[in-house]
């Protein structure tokens, strides 16, 4: 992943805030990936499980990057190298600096499904309405919250953020980067539990972002009682098939087999057979009223929405029917795309 700064000389002021060191040239990018340098970027040297940053150092000097952020300093490459005891931790601090200089709704997604897709269909519903800064694909670690901020400018009136975590701890240290003032948890499923070990573990940690929220606002999703059952120390919004959520949703089954979404006072034709893009609809609407979507904006935006490509895409071949939810799709995403 590659990212462009748009403002040098304040990424040069945080950079030199957090490093304690001046970059030489200003830098105009950022990428951990050798192959996507452009001149004048910022080499970010991160060691992995399989690979060592700091072995493309040469190559990141021939793709004319102007400096590079490493662990270690290898001396045989003529590169500006600004050592640090951890490359990712430094951007991610660096990156919550910038964060803190805008004061526009950052809203957080996570869960165990759909936040991808609840992601996606949440910035297509603003996108008419506000200039939308949000997270591409699924760049929802350290890394990519972090490169993801780092493109949040002045223009810029809502961002959408999705968090990913597949251990302990991840959620809190995600929502300390990007301080949201919204969040919202898609649901609570057995997903990831190598890292975890228990469902009952991963419930506590995608509370952490409620956790994070005592100034601001929560969406709590009232047909998961894992998620109803987590404290909520700021305000909330509450949505779901309960007459007793604050957005109160019934969905109809056409003769056709496509599904109509109620939720109060609005009715929405949906145009799909897909159950899971109908829980999205909730929350997304639940989100968009809530910020100052009107009724026909989010129709119009729930009707003309596109899935991602590998999301629950349904093709017919002949007389095969193909569902295709192949992206990072993991147990309980599978049974919900049948």
């Amino acid at each position: 992943m590659r990212i462009s700064i748009k403002h040098p000389q304040l990424f040069s002021t945080l950079f030199k805030k957090v490093t304690n060191c001046d970059l030489d040239y200003p830098v105009t990018g950022l990428s951990t990936d050798s192959r996507e340098l452009n001149k004048n970027d910022l080499f970010i040297s991160i060691k992995g499980n399989h690979y060592d940053g700091n072995t493309f150092l040469n190559a990141a000097k021939k793709s004319k990057a102007s400096a590079a952020l490493v662990s270690k300093v290898d001396k045989k490459v003529n590169l500006q190298q600004v050592p640090v005891k951890d490359p990712l931790k430094t951007i991610s601090e660096i990156a919550k600096l910038w964060r803190k200089q805008y004061s526009i709704p950052v809203i957080a997604i996570t869960g165990s499904n759909g936040k991808t897709s609840t992601k996606e269909l949440l910035t297509h519903a603003f996108s008419d309405t506000f200039h939308v800064h949000a997270t591409k694909a699924n760049h929802n670690t350290v890394l990519g919250l972090s490169l993801t901020l780092l493109e949040l400018d002045k223009s810029h009136e809502i961002s959408i953020l999705e968090l990913g975590a597949s251990k302990v701890g991840e959620i809190k240290n995600l929502c300390e980067i990007s301080t949201p003032t919204h969040g919202l948890i898609t649901n609570i499923a057995p997903a990831h539990l190598i890292g975890f070990g228990s469902i009952e573990k991963i419930s506590i940690e995608k509370g952490h972002l409620f956790n994070a929220l005592k100034n601001g606002l929560a969406f709590v999703n009232l047909d998961d009682k894992r998620i109803e059952n987590i404290k909520v120390l700021g305000k909330s919004i509450s949505f779901g098939s309960s007459p007793n959520s604050d957005f109160s949703a019934i969905i109809n089954v056409e003769i056709d087999g496509k599904l109509t979404l109620a939720i109060n006072s609005i009715v929405i034709p949906t145009k799909s057979h897909n159950l899971s893009f109908l829980k999205n609809c909730i929350a997304v609407t639940a989100i968009g009223m809530t910020l100052g979507l009107s009724e026909s904006e989010l129709k119009s935006k729930i009707q003309s929405f596109k899935t991602p490509k590998g999301r629950c895409s349904i093709k017919k071949i002949n007389r095969v029917t193909i569902i295709d939810d192949s992206y990072n799709a993991n147990l309980s995403s599978s049974f919900a795309a049948l």
